[in-house]
């Protein structure tokens, strides 16, 4: 039987699927591995106990986003922080422990990031008062992942990620 018609006889198709798993088998004590499965379903993990199921994704605070809206940082994590936009504005700038910072002038939507040049983990507190001041209290937290953006709708609504 020639090469050719090997290849599209039943017989051939068997002895390429069988080269095929005898070359995976062999490979699996190689760095080169087979292929696996791209996606796999996972469930999605529940919240920690004591989080509402329900209001997961719910904005944590509202702000009026008529002009003017006024974002305050007070630092109380002990370290310096780096803060920025993602606006078009490019630079990151620093907040040493203990200072208050204030900012207006927002473009809405826009996020403002602020975390410790360590990475230590950072939990944000937000308040809104009357005046139309958004308040951020930044301090360390006991949690591996911290907060790390503040989300300023431009729907008012304020969501923490």
């Amino acid at each position: 039987m020639s090469t050719s018609k090997l290849g599209k006889s039943k017989g051939g198709r068997v002895a390429a699927l069988l080269a095929g798993g005898i070359s995976g088998m062999l490979l699996q004590g190689s760095p080169w591995v087979a292929a696996q499965p791209a996606f796999q379903t996972v469930p999605l993990p529940r919240l920690p106990v004591g989080v509402d199921q329900a209001v997961f994704g719910r904005p944590v605070a509202r702000f009026n986003p008529t002009p003017p809206v006024e974002v305050v940082v007070r630092n109380r994590t002990g370290l310096p922080l780096e803060y920025g936009f993602t606006d078009p504005r490019q630079g990151i700038s620093e907040l040493q422990p203990g200072e208050t910072l204030r900012l207006s002038n927002l473009t809405l939507p826009n996020c403002l990031a602020i975390n410790t040049p360590m990475l230590g983990p950072v939990g944000y507190q937000v308040s809104v008062d009357p005046a139309n001041v958004i308040t951020v209290e930044v301090r360390l937290v006991n949690d591996v992942s911290g907060d790390h953006c503040l989300d300023l709708q431009e729907t008012g609504a304020i969501f923490v990620n």
